[in-house]
């Protein structure tokens, strides 16, 4: 769809006429340039004085409405705070949709400036496509000036969700009427926390899950232009959780930012474990709240548990930011908090010891496993939830971005310490550091339900799940992701969605992809073309097994950010006349380069003749060559490809695909069924013994194709990754096939015929 027609859809019919003049300045460049005097400075100045105004329309049109939504917000506020306490109805209903009214507005408000900043830069871009004139560096420092793209939502978003739950209106169990004003809520027989009440890390922590529930996950994406529209979603039903360490927790005082700093070890194998979902695989983390100046630092542990219904157990506890070198080298011990836990008596004696047990376990599997920084995610999260009640839990981390931590490639970034102290908050577009950073254009949104047994998810729940604002992200994870795009050179694995996100698009979106490009430069490097073994731990040659006893050498180039490939300088290859020795095997089957293939094409070699001493033929590299005995021959060998690992995502199309296969099985079968039941029938001894080859071949084809039938259907619907591919029954068939016809020209052309 072009732009145009994208930004007629998806204007407010009440800001109808505030909006960039984009068809207009559209006419007006096609005007211009269709004159026969071309384009000219008259035609310049009209169009940039065109644009100007729009550009101040827009800008003075999303200040007043965003004042005019606080304004509106303020006094229901103060509706709010002075309802009496005297039930009524009406009132409620008229309050809660004037509240309504402002949360859709703010939504539109949201959507209004990302379109109109894409509407200026999609104009400016055509402008200096088809203009001599260069008109984006002037346009950029006006709109730098009027920035009405950068307002910042956050704070009436939270401030909606007060007026929400402190209405009650979602604060009730799930399906129950409306209960008066200030009747509060009871999960599972815990009162919940008033709103306002600050809600630190630690007291989520601490909400002790409950026997008897059904517990669920789920992951999805968000494309940038649907964020603020599940935000104030969500808020209709959930209020905002305010995560803050330490201070007052308001709106205004309100610091969404998340970082965390993820270990592992030179061989990844952390991130092998968890990207394969392997049973009691661990992610071990070291995550702080806010600024990278708060002194309380969270370790903690995820362990994959297939038997929990979430996935994983999640152990965590606080460190000061001092100890935590000391702590990651085995230096330092937790002893004394642990003492004081045992002297306070908040904690039973096994619990005290439950977490002294689970202290030294993470300790020692850092020490013994070598955890090393690797990755840094910071991202800001809102979190929904009724404080004190899990049955219902989002989260909807945006603005993510991962960081490299390692000290790989001779390159020094985190040091001795535990995380690297050159990043600075909060993340700009630009920063000295891109080369080691990549942003996921996309918002992760995450579902938690705890509901009681038998109790079904939420009807709003549901339809957010089902909606096209939401992109279904199952086993996404934020560590793998963010090692697979930046040390993607390093891993031998990598996850499926990278493929997803390249060939499918995150719903709505047009322009706007996963940042999956790895810039990042190879880790095997060779220092002199003497040094031409392979340097390349983790990508084992092709030949670094047979290439030895064959004096052929192997090394990596790379240039500039672009993958390595594998060269072979096979120093015998030409001392026999162009041929290998007798001694002399192939690498491998990739490192045959010229080598015919079989089939039609590759028989024409066979009867070709083989050219005689003299002849000379030409290096890929070097050219033709009279001296090809004294010049090793040099292969390039491709990198070897990555597995991709994780769920199959099956589409509808795909189980027709197996319908169709099946029919065709079907087919074939009773056209070979037939033809031998007809042999059976209207032949002589030899006929019907054919007959009968082909018969029993039909029948097994009939089993078997039914089996194959099924069993690619339960492997499609569990989502295995496969193999669907089946060698042996096509060749079995043809074998039968051919063996019924030979017997039966054999055996008709050994009898005799009568006299």
């Amino acid at each position: 769809m072009k732009f145009g027609n994208n930004l007629q859809n998806s204007i407010y019919p009440p800001w109808e006429n505030n909006y960039v003049q984009y068809n207009v300045l559209k006419k007006q460049l096609e005007a211009g340039l269709s004159k026969p005097a071309g384009w000219t400075e008259r035609d310049e100045g009209t169009f940039g004085e065109t644009i100007d105004s729009d550009l101040t329309k827009v800008f003075n049109f999303v200040n007043a409405k965003f004042e005019e939504l606080q304004e509106r917000t303020t006094q229901a506020e103060v509706k709010v705070a002075t309802f009496q306490e005297a039930y009524n109805q009406k009132a409620i209903e008229t309050l809660t949709s004037s509240i309504s009214e402002i949360t859709d507005e703010v939504n539109q408000l949201s959507k209004y400036c990302r379109i109109n900043y894409a509407g200026f830069l999609k104009i400016v871009k055509k402008h200096d496509k088809n203009v001599p004139y260069k008109l984006r560096p002037v346009f950029m420092v006006q709109l730098k000036s009027r920035a009405f793209y950068n307002v910042n939502f956050d704070s009436l978003v939270v401030r909606l969700s007060k007026l929400y739950h402190s209405l009650g209106a979602q604060s009730l169990p799930f399906g129950t009427p409306s209960l008066p004003f200030g009747t509060p809520s009871l999960p599972f027989g815990t009162p919940s926390l008033p709103f306002g009440t600050p809600i630190t890390p630690s007291i989520l922590t601490a909400m002790a899950g409950k026997e008897g529930l059904d517990r669920k996950s789920f992951k999805f994406w968000v494309h940038p232009d649907n964020v603020m529209e599940v935000k104030t979603t969500v808020l209709k039903h959930l209020p905002v959780i305010l995560y803050t360490p330490r201070g007052p927790n308001t709106a205004e005082s309100l610091d969404p930012s998340l970082s965390s700093v993820y270990l592992d070890n030179t061989a990844f194998d952390l991130y092998s474990s968890k990207l394969e979902r392997q049973e009691g695989a661990q992610a071990i983390r070291l995550r702080w709240y806010g600024s990278p100046s708060n002194n309380e630092i969270y370790v903690e542990r995820k362990i994959h548990h297939e038997i929990n219904k979430f996935g994983e157990y999640h152990d965590r506890f606080t460190i000061k930011e001092k100890y935590v070198d000391a702590f990651l080298k085995g230096e330092y011990t937790m002893d004394r908090q642990i003492a004081k836990l045992r002297e306070q008596g908040v904690k039973s004696p096994a619990e005290v010891e439950r977490f002294e047990e689970m202290v030294k376990d993470v300790q020692r599997c850092i020490v013994d496993m070598k955890l090393k920084p690797v990755l840094r995610t910071v991202y800001n999260r809102t979190a929904f939830q009724i404080p004190g009640d899990k049955r219902v839990r989002l989260s909807l981390d945006t603005d993510l971005c991962m960081i490299r931590e390692d000290n790989l490639d001779n390159t020094t970034r985190s040091g001795n310490h535990w995380r690297r102290m050159d990043i600075d908050y909060p993340m700009g577009t630009k920063t000295a550091y891109e080369q080691d950073m990549t942003r996921f254009n996309y918002a992760i949104l995450e579902v938690k339900l705890e509901l009681p047994a038998g109790k079904s998810t939420p009807g709003w729940v549901e339809e957010l799940m089902n909606s096209h604002l939401v992109e279904s992200a199952e086993t996404f994870s934020k560590y793998v992701h963010g090692v697979a795009v930046l040390l993607e050179s390093h891993v031998a694995l990598l996850p499926f969605w990278l493929a997803q996100l390249e060939k499918d698009s995150v719903r709505n979106t047009d322009s706007m992809r996963g940042q999956l490009a790895v810039n990042t430069p190879s880790i095997s490097r060779a220092n002199s073309t003497a040094d031409i073994h392979s340097i390349n731990s983790r990508r084992t040659s092709i030949a670094s097994g047979s290439e030895s006893d064959n004096g052929a050498s192997t090394r990596s180039l790379s240039k500039g950010k672009q993958k390595s490939m594998d060269i072979i300088v096979d120093n015998q290859y030409g001392q026999q006349n162009g041929q290998y020795s007798s001694h002399s095997k192939p690498a491998s089957k990739a490192s045959s380069i010229g080598k015919k293939p079989f089939g039609f094409k590759g028989l024409g070699g066979v009867f070709r003749k083989s050219k005689g001493k003299d002849s000379r033929e030409s290096s890929p590299l070097l050219g033709p060559s009279d001296r090809y005995d004294s010049v090793p021959q040099i292969r390039i060998i491709p990198p070897k490809p990555k597995k991709v690992v994780g769920p199959l995502k099956v589409e509808a199309k795909v189980f027709f695909a197996n319908e169709r296969t099946f029919l065709k099985w079907m087919n074939f079968a009773v056209l070979l069924g037939a033809l031998g039941v007809g042999l059976f029938n209207a032949g002589d001894n030899i006929g019907r013994f054919a007959g009968i080859i082909l018969a029993v071949t039909a029948l097994i084809t009939l089993v078997y194709s039914i089996w194959l039938y099924e069993k690619r259907l339960t492997m499609l619907r569990n989502k295995d990754p496969g193999p669907y591919d089946e060698p042996v029954m096509p060749t079995l068939m043809c074998v039968c096939m051919l063996t019924a016809i030979s017997l039966n020209f054999y055996l008709k052309s050994t009898v005799k015929s009568k006299p």
